[in-house]
């Protein structure tokens, strides 16, 4: 999670708020990558125009950001659940739902967001991080978040995908 605040609010609000200006004053198209971290994380499959209540920091910083995109027209959020390949880690949560995908598939498919505006949920099949993982390293273990840790991280940032599918299969 994010450790220096005055940094995270510099880089993701400020920094994104001068792209906003710049972005509005030369009429350029706005792509900003925000994260599933938005929604409030308890019930799960989340469509775009539902309520957001961010659990942490980074997810704060994000839906700030965030504001100030929706503020200029001539853009596009992008709430992605992805991660790097390969699946880096050697312990993967079993309780926590998410929909991750792959940084490489959003690439593939990138170029078909381009002309959308609005706010668009980006992800892969809804699943456990330790199911997700396993597929792809049979030697990542099984854990369990704590209560500690359920506060920093999701239960159930799973979101409905089901408009960026429809986008990505028609192209």
């Amino acid at each position: 999670m994010i450790k220096n605040i005055n940094k995270s609010i510099n880089i993701n609000i400020v920094g994104t708020c001068n792209i906003v200006k710049i972005c509005s004053k030369l009429k350029i198209k706005l792509i900003f990558f925000s994260t599933n971290y938005v929604y409030p994380s308890k019930s799960g499959i989340y469509n775009e125009n539902d309520s957001v209540l961010p659990r942490n920091t980074y997810a704060w910083s994000k839906l700030g950001a965030e504001s100030a995109v929706q503020m200029y027209k001539n853009s596009l959020i992008l709430r992605i659940c992805m991660t790097e390949k390969p699946f880096v880690h050697k312990k993967a949560f079993a309780n926590m739902k998410t929909n991750f995908m792959f940084q490489e598939n959003l690439a593939k498919n990138l170029y078909k967001l381009l002309n959308l505006k609005g706010i668009i949920n980006v992800g892969g099949e809804i699943q456990s991080v330790y199911n997700f993982a396993k597929k792809y390293n049979s030697k990542v273990k099984k854990i369990f978040a704590s209560k500690s840790q359920q506060k920093q991280f999701p239960l159930n940032s799973t979101m409905n995908i089901s408009k960026f599918n429809k986008v990505v299969k028609k192209k």
